[in-house]
């Protein structure tokens, strides 16, 4: 069932570039469509050269997204039918993928590891020094009780 066009989505993930549709698939899941912007893939140029937007329609779930193979004219206001269909031929968006870390915070890790651990050698070495004052101490008072 679609219903009225509304201006909060109900999962947004993507990059809306027009008022969302939600739609219900005959089991019961709720879907948002969109027209979402992405990044065109740019040929490498000597010159930077200004490129628009792709665009692409979108459907979000609570649990997925899935992207149209195909942009008819007047997406996502759609007749439910088209919509669903549409739906039904759309494939899985994989997660996206986390950039490598920066090297300015590989370094910063590097050197909070370095510290943790010197703070452990640290702490190993004070209890050593507090276990051997111990034994000290307690070598004398037996020693002294020894005596008496």
């Amino acid at each position: 069932m679609v219903q009225s066009m509304s201006s909060d989505p109900l999962f947004p993930r993507g990059n809306p570039l027009t008022e969302s549709m939600s739609l219900t698939t005959r089991d019961g899941v709720r879907w948002t469509a969109y027209i979402d912007g992405y990044s065109p893939r740019r040929p490498r140029r000597l010159f930077a050269q200004t490129v628009l937007p792709g665009r692409r329609l979108r459907f979000d779930s609570a649990t997925e997204s899935r992207i149209s193979p195909e942009l008819p004219a007047g997406s996502p206001f759609l007749a439910e039918r088209r919509l669903l269909g549409l739906l039904a031929r759309s494939p899985v968006l994989p997660e996206p993928e986390l950039p490598p870390p920066s090297p300015g915070l590989l370094w910063q890790q590097r050197w909070q590891a370095r510290i943790a651990a010197g703070r452990a050698r640290g702490v190993r070495r004070g209890r050593a020094l507090v276990n051997a004052a111990h034994l000290v101490a307690n070598a004398l008072l037996e020693g002294h009780w020894a005596r008496s």
